[in-house]
C-alpha cells in the first residue's frame, strides 16, 4: 500500500508541532511501548485504550495537551498498524475506508473542545485499527458475542421470525425494559421461559414496535421453530458511522461485500436509526426509514435515547430543549414531537444475512 494519510491538515499539522514534548520524555516512550504491544501483539484495544488514558493523565500533569496524545500514538503506530492489516489479507481499499473513522471522531472532539486537536474515543477507534470494526462502503461490520436478553427463532417452513424475552427481564407498562430513558414506571411484569417437552413458552417481542407483548405468553413448537440465536453466541454488529449514505444502493452494497468477509451469521445493531418512532418525525421515503425497516425490533435498556446526542449534539440536555436553536429540518422535527410529551427510544434489531 502507498502510504496511508489518514489525519487532515489541521489535525496532522497539531500533531507535528506537540509530538517532540512527548517524543523526548521517558514516560511516554514507555507508555507508547505499552500500547503499541497491547494493539499490534495483544489485539486489546480495551487494555491499548486504559494505558493511553493513563499517559492522558500524566500529560495533564505536566500541562501538556493532553488528549492530544492518542493522536500522536495513533501517527507513530500507523504504518506498522497497516501492516497488520495487510496481512490479514484486509484489502487496500477498506482499511483506507476503515480508517477515515479516526478524523470522524478527532472532529467530533473539536466540535466540542473549542476547536482543539484530540480523540476522546479512544477504544472504539483502537477497535478500528487492530481490525476488529471494519467498513464496508457506507457501513461497519464487527465480530460480536450477542448480549441483547433475548432468543430470536425462524419458522423452519415459513422463515417468519420470533423473538422470546429472557428470563427474569423486568418489563413496564409499555413492553420496555423497566429503567429506560429513566422513565416513570406504572406496572411492571417479570419475564420467564418455560422449556417444556413439546413447547417453549415466554413473552414475545414485537418485531415492528421493538417491545415485549405482556399481555399472553406465546407457545413455540421446537420442531417448527429453530433457534438461530441466543445471548453468548457470534453475531455481527452493524455500525452506522457518522455521515453515512443510506441510500438503498449503498447500504444494499455495503452488505454484499462485507458478507465475503464474514460467516453467514445473523447481523443485529442497537441504534436510534432503528427507532420505529422516527416514522413520526420522518416521511415514509426517508432514507433512515428505509434503512430502519430492514431490521426487526426489539427494546434496549439505555439512559437516554441516543438520537439526542446525535442529532442534537454530544452536549444536548432535555433541560434545554425549548430554548434549542434547530438548524437542520430532523432538528425542528424531533424539538416539536418532544414538547408534545413524545418519547424517542435506542432500539435493537437483528436480520438475517442471506
Amino acid at each position: 500500500m502507498t502510504k496511508l494519510s489518514i489525519f487532515n491538515e489541521d489535525t496532522q499539522a497539531a500533531v507535528e508541532l506537540f509530538a517532540a514534548a512527548y517524543e523526548s520524555n521517558e514516560y511516554f516512550k514507555r507508555n507508547y511501548s505499552r500500547c503499541r504491544e497491547l494493539l499490534l501483539v495483544e489485539k486489546d484495544p480495551e487494555g491499548a485504550a486504559q494505558a493511553v488514558m493513563f499517559g492522558i493523565r500524566h500529560a495533564r500533569f505536566l500541562h501538556l495537551y493532553d488528549f492530544l496524545l492518542p493522536v500522536i500514538y495513533i501517527d507513530w503506530m500507523l504504518p506498522e498498524l497497516v501492516h497488520e492489516l495487510e496481512k490479514q489479507a484486509i484489502p487496500e481499499a477498506v482499511i483506507r475506508d476503515s480508517f477515515k473513522d479516526v478524523e470522524i471522531w478527532i472532529q467530533s472532539y473539536r466540535k466540542y473542545h473549542k476547536g482543539q486537536v484530540g480523540l476522546d474515543r479512544i477504544e472504539w477507534v483502537f477497535r478500528t485499527l487492530v481490525g476488529k470494526v471494519r467498513r464496508f462502503g457506507s457501513l461497519q461490520f464487527e465480530e460480536v458475542t450477542y448480549e441483547f436478553p433475548f432468543l430470536i427463532f425462524e419458522n423452519r417452513q415459513s422463515g417468519e421470525f420470533q423473538a422470546l424475552a429472557c428470563p427474569d427481564l423486568m418489563i413496564d407498562q409499555d413492553g420496555y425494559i423497566s429503567g429506560t430513558n429513566g422513565r416513570s414506571v406504572n406496572c411492571e411484569i417479570k419475564t420467564y421461559l418455560d422449556f417444556g417437552e413439546r413447547a417453549l413458552t415466554g413473552y414475545r417481542v414485537d418485531l415492528k414496535s421493538g417491545t415485549v407483548k405482556m399481555e399472553t405468553p406465546v407457545l413455540l413448537n421446537p420442531t417448527e421453530w429453530e433457534l438461530k440465536l441466543a445471548p453468548g453466541e457470534k453475531a455481527v454488529a452493524v455500525h452506522i458511522p457518522e455521515g453515512s449514505d443510506l441510500s438503498t444502493d449503498s447500504i444494499d452494497f455495503s452488505f454484499h461485500t462485507a458478507k465475503n468477509y464474514y460467516e453467514n451469521q445473523i447481523l443485529v445493531c442497537d441504534s436510534w436509526l432503528l427507532d420505529p418512532h422516527l416514522k413520526h418525525i420522518l416521511p415514509e421515503t426517508s432514507k433512515i426509514i428505509s434503512f430502519m425497516n430492514r431490521f426487526h425490533k426489539m427494546p434496549v435498556l439505555t439512559g437516554q435515547p441516543q438520537i439526542l446526542e446525535r442529532v442534537m449534539g454530544f452536549d444536548f440536555t432535555m433541560e434545554a430543549l425549548e430554548q434549542f436553536s434547530c438548524t437542520t429540518s430532523l432538528q425542528a422535527s424531533l424539538k416539536k414531537y418532544l414538547l408534545d410529551g413524545n418519547e424517542m427510544f435506542t432500539t435493537a434489531g437483528f436480520m438475517l444475512w442471506r
